[in-house]
């Protein structure tokens, strides 16, 4: 395959052009050999990745307790001793957690303490993106679920393998060379439709220069792409119209992306990877009642999804977990808020989890430049993921070996 041919498949997968537009205009015989494209295997494990976008405070969320340090560094911030969800003698759950808890003594909640990588970044846009990437060279990588896609469904050339609920354009974390990831608000939107505009018009006449006809790798890539995006278009929108959950969903747009979800996924689709984010988490100012509203939407959407998926009979097969861009500082602002910070904790929630605490609190007695220390390596629990949950090699994916953090049963 040349560059130019290369090039070409990428820009169209990440336009996400549109394939009814195109495929309409296309010759029968490549319509009906596109049809017969294989679908990824349905019936396997799944991930949910939840961003929660803004950088969170992980000392809110899993507060330490009996702590005279806590009460210097937050005094408008700090959950009071009688408030916290104990865990061990050190560390709880924010009071507004009560369903993470219960999913705890259950051993279907893994916390994972101080989690990071060397030499944070503290920009949004570029501490998101190593998250997403695994990497720092995240220009070229692409996202780590995307290579997990790539690596693990070769050749299926299924549209859904990957998709995302409730935002805009497919995230990093999704993209890989074959499986951009799909993204749509409601399943009513999702429908794969040409953009009018010059950059698409521009990529159709690149298309139309390569070559033309039924040898032409490039044609025959963009009508399977075309033809099955449409098919998987219309039966997203089929299963999730019929779904009706058992259990009720709070009204919120967290919870009403895991409903979302937790009926693609009992309608039996073929999608792997799913991806959906909470928004909020940037608390400058005024952080206690805004972050409380956060954990309460956060515990009510992840606790009814769970609930959801074992009265389907699904709990077995999913795998939920949390990242964000980056911490919070130890010490809160003038504001009543938190800055950029450096370590967080992460859940992982499901039967397939160890349940417990993971990693090591970070001291309050130790906090460089106002940052917690780290003390796992988020890669860590990405390589704990697919190697004990999604059942590959994660260095081809992660571009090396991590030690795998046992948070995965």
């Amino acid at each position: 395959m040349t560059r130019t041919s290369i090039a070409t498949r990428r820009d169209f997968l990440n336009r996400g052009l549109g394939v009814v537009g195109v495929s309409s205009a296309l010759p029968n015989f490549l319509v009906r050999s596109a049809l017969g494209a294989p679908e990824a295997p349905t019936g396997g494990r799944i991930a949910v990745a939840l961003l929660l976008e803004g950088g969170h405070d992980g000392l809110s969320d899993v507060p330490p307790y009996g702590q005279e340090e806590y009460g210097k560094f937050r005094q408008a911030t700090r959950i009071q001793d009688n408030e916290v969800l104990k865990l061990n003698e050190e560390v709880g759950l924010h009071p507004n957690l009560a369903g993470f808890k219960e999913l705890y003594d259950q051993g279907q909640c893994a916390v994972v303490l101080g989690t990071g990588y060397p030499s944070f970044n503290y920009s949004h846009f570029e501490a998101r993106a190593i998250w997403s990437a695994a990497d720092r060279g995240w220009r070229e990588a692409g996202g780590w679920l995307g290579r997990y896609c790539d690596h693990a469904f070769k050749g299926k050339g299924d549209p859904i393998v990957s998709v995302s609920v409730g935002g805009g354009r497919a995230p990093l974390v999704l993209k890989g060379q074959s499986y951009p990831g799909v993204s749509f608000n409601a399943p009513q939107s999702f429908q794969f439709t040409a953009e009018r505009g010059e950059a698409e018009y521009a990529l159709y006449q690149k298309l139309n220069q390569i070559g033309q006809g039924a040898g032409n790798a490039d044609l025959q890539f963009v009508t399977q792409t075309a033809v099955t995006a449409n098919a998987a278009s219309e039966k997203v929108r089929e299963v999730a119209s019929k779904y009706k959950p058992s259990v009720t969903y709070p009204n919120t747009r967290l919870a009403n992306s895991f409903k979302l979800i937790a009926g693609m996924i009992a309608g039996g689709l073929s999608t792997r990877v799913y991806y959906t984010q909470q928004g909020g988490y940037d608390t400058h100012g005024n952080q206690r009642g805004r972050h409380n509203t956060l954990m309460a939407q956060l515990n009510d959407a992840v606790t009814a999804f769970q609930k959801d998926l074992a009265a389907q009979g699904n709990a077995d097969r999913v795998m939920t977990f949390t990242f964000s861009e980056f911490g919070r500082r130890v010490d809160e602002n003038k504001s009543q808020g938190t800055d950029h910070g450096s370590a967080q904790p992460m859940f992982l929630f499901g039967p397939g989890v160890k349940g417990g605490l993971h990693g090591k609190q970070p001291s309050l007695a130790d906090v460089p430049r106002n940052n917690l220390k780290m003390s796992v390596d988020f890669r860590s629990v990405y390589a704990a993921v697919l190697e004990k949950w999604l059942g590959v090699p994660s260095e081809p994916i992660l571009g090396e070996k991590y030690p795998l953090l046992d948070c995965v049963g």
